[in-house]
């Protein structure tokens, strides 16, 4: 029985933190879609598609939730999301090449985020209700029955 409460303990402490590491990242992506005009357009929340491009990004990397070097793997990419410039983007490539095991997988990670952000605002677009811009796609509607021949 305290084997079970021991188990049962570790993972709600382990969910704690994994929720805990992904704020930061969130908060950034919520502030970078505060005034995204696709979103204005589609009616879409800006917590929405943060949330899910978190989903997206948590379960691309490494490890499993609550994995002390998950938070800086989040933190690599709220830096990647906050770069202004090219020389400020190869800094945080620079910065976090270790972490992601490679130049290149750093450039990679940094370069997912847009297909991350494309992915979860499809989501949310489809899970959107109609608001009188999209329409429903047409049933089909029979095909005409053939003249009949006169003779």
């Amino acid at each position: 029985m305290k084997k079970l409460l021991l188990i049962a303990c570790s993972a709600v402490a382990m969910f704690g933190c994994a929720k805990k590491e992904k704020t930061g990242l969130r908060e950034v992506l919520i502030e970078r879609f505060k005034d995204d005009q696709d979103l204005k357009d589609y009616k879409l929340s800006p917590e929405t598609v943060a949330d899910c491009m978190v989903d997206e990004i948590a379960s691309s990397l490494p490890g499993f939730a609550g994995d002390p070097r998950r938070a800086q793997f989040f933190d690599a990419y709220a830096r990647f999301l906050s770069v202004k410039s090219s020389a400020d983007a190869e800094q945080a490539i620079k910065q976090f090449e270790q972490l992601f095991g490679s130049t290149q997988r750093a450039r990679q990670a940094a370069t997912s985020i847009v297909d991350h952000e494309m992915t979860c605002m499809g989501k949310a677009i489809e899970n959107a209700e109609s608001d009188g811009h999209r329409t429903a796609p047409a049933a089909e509607a029979p095909e005409p029955a053939a003249p009949a021949k006169s003779e």
